[in-house]
């Protein structure tokens, strides 16, 4: 019975990755490179010799991602390193046999928008079922384990580097905006998928009143509250310092609620991608 959960398990996993790889190939063929907007990443190279030297965009996606999956297979584990060989050849084919796929010949504002958003919906489905978008997580990844550089930093580097290659090489600094813009919507459209759009308040509370306001959010608004001991450096009085999640709508709510106990009460508020347990989402591994 556990080996069928698990088969069932790894064959939904494949099959969100052929549905991301589906959408992604419908972002390229359909709006991204019919308008030339430059992209990111290795795809945005292998966009940009497509567009100055008419290469086959899947066949040169295969060349440049093959030799660094292999590269960081020890870095990856099987798992990741077999999801991400199985996207990018499986998407490299589609893209170059799926030349029947009409192509969106409007407005380039609208091309870069829906762009972004058929391929943030396809990425965020590969990276949420275990794979990845390609060569450049997995340089990142052996940057940061060789050399200790950020991951993060490794990823903005080369997006701007390609972004900028493709405005010089287009003589066309539209496209870099429109490039910029694309891998906007990309990141946002990637965290709803990957995050599920759960997007919280995490509220930091520090107060003489711990007491009566941890009761007045418990009992107002149905959520618990965490506390923590403080110590103001600037007075060198304890405080008690308030945790609590809240959904967006209740922030206000729970403003007025603070400042009718304690108007010298300090808080803080910040999103939080995805609350799981009780009140919120279950804990659970999709």
């Amino acid at each position: 019975m556990k080996k069928n959960s698990s088969v069932s398990h790894m064959a939904g996993e494949y099959g969100m990755i052929v549905l991301g790889s589906c959408l992604y190939v419908i972002a390229l063929k359909v709006f991204i490179t019919p308008m030339q907007i430059p992209s990111g990443g290795l795809a945005g190279i292998t966009l940009l010799l497509n567009y100055i030297l008419g290469t086959p965009i899947g066949v040169m996606t295969i060349v440049l991602n093959v030799p660094l999956l292999f590269l960081g297979y020890r870095f990856l584990g099987k798992d990741f390193f077999f999801k991400t060989m199985f996207m990018t050849v499986f998407s490299s084919v589609l893209i170059d046999v799926c030349g029947f796929i009409p192509a969106y010949k409007g407005d380039i504002l609208l091309a870069c928008i829906f762009g972004g958003i058929f391929k943030g919906l396809g990425f965020g489905l590969i990276i949420k079922a275990g794979g990845t978008s390609g060569g450049a997580d997995v340089l990142g990844k052996y940057l940061y384990r060789s050399m200790a550089i950020p991951m993060g930093s490794t990823s903005m580097a080369m997006n701007i580097l390609v972004l900028l290659a493709s405005a010089y090489f287009l003589n066309s600094l539209e496209s870099l905006l429109y490039g910029i813009m694309m891998t906007y919507v990309v990141g946002m459209v990637m965290d709803r998928i990957i995050y599920g759009g759960d997007v919280q308040k995490n509220a930091m509370i520090i107060t003489c009143k711990p007491k009566e306001i941890s009761d007045a959010i418990m009992k107002g608004l149905g959520h618990g509250v965490t506390a923590f001991h403080g110590t103001g450096m600037y007075t060198g009085a304890d405080r008690m310092v308030l945790m609590c999640i809240v959904r967006p709508h209740e922030a206000g709510k729970l403003k007025k609620l603070i400042l009718s106990i304690d108007e010298t009460a300090f808080m803080m508020l910040s999103d939080v991608n995805e609350v799981l347990g009780k009140g919120f989402k279950p804990m659970s591994v999709d």
